[in-house]
C-alpha cells in the first residue's frame, strides 16, 4: 500500500495517485505526472473523497487508497532499442489504427522493434500533444490525450490497451 500523501507531498506515491486519477479521468491527463501534490490534485482528491462518501480532507491515506483503482504503476518506458509487444501495440496506434492521427503516421512494420520510424512518429506525436519531445514514451506521453474534447477522451496508454494487457 502506498504511503499517505497530501498537499505539498512529493515522490513516487504522488505519481501513483496522479496515474490512477488520470486513468479514471478524475484529473486531467493533460496535467503532468510530476510527483508533486499541488492544489489541482488536492481539489481532485477532495472531489473523489466526496463522491466515494469518504471524509473530505484531501489526505490520501489507507482508506482513500483502498477506494482508488489498484493498478498505479507506470506503463513501460519505451524508447529507441526497446522491443516487445508493448512496442507493437504502440506502433499500431501510431499507424492510426485506433483514431485519425494528427501526427506523423508510423508507416513501418508492426514488428515490436522501436527503431527510427517509431521514434520519428513518437516525436511528432509528442510535439503535437504538447509534451516533451524526446522520443521516450513515459508517463507524459502515455497520458497525452489523443482525442481531446470528444466523448472518448482517449489517452495513448488506453489506445494501446495497456491496462487490459499488463494491469494487475
Amino acid at each position: 500500500m502506498p504511503g499517505t500523501v497530501q498537499l505539498g507531498s512529493t515522490g513516487d506515491d504522488v505519481k501513483r495517485l496522479q496515474r490512477a486519477f488520470a486513468r479514471s479521468m478524475m484529473a486531467s491527463p493533460f496535467g503532468p505526472i510530476s510527483g508533486v501534490f499541488d492544489a489541482g490534485l488536492d481539489a481532485a482528491v477532495r472531489s473523489f473523497q466526496s463522491a466515494e462518501g469518504l471524509v473530505v480532507d484531501g489526505i490520501v491515506g489507507p482508506v482513500t487508497w483502498s477506494h482508488i483503482a489498484p493498478y498505479r504503476e507506470a506503463s513501460p518506458r519505451l524508447q529507441t532499442g526497446s522491443t516487445g509487444p508493448g512496442v507493437a501495440w504502440l506502433q499500431q496506434v501510431l499507424a492510426g489504427s485506433a483514431i485519425a492521427p494528427d501526427w506523423t503516421v508510423y508507416t513501418g512494420p508492426i514488428d515490436g522493434i522501436f527503431g527510427l520510424m517509431t521514434n520519428t512518429s513518437v516525436r511528432s506525436l509528442q510535439g503535437v500533444k504538447g509534451v516533451t519531445v524526446d522520443g521516450i514514451v513515459g508517463d507524459q506521453t502515455w497520458f497525452a490525450w489523443l482525442t481531446p474534447g470528444t466523448m472518448q477522451q482517449l489517452t495513448l496508454e488506453a489506445a494501446c490497451g495497456l491496462l487490459d494487457r499488463i494491469g494487475p
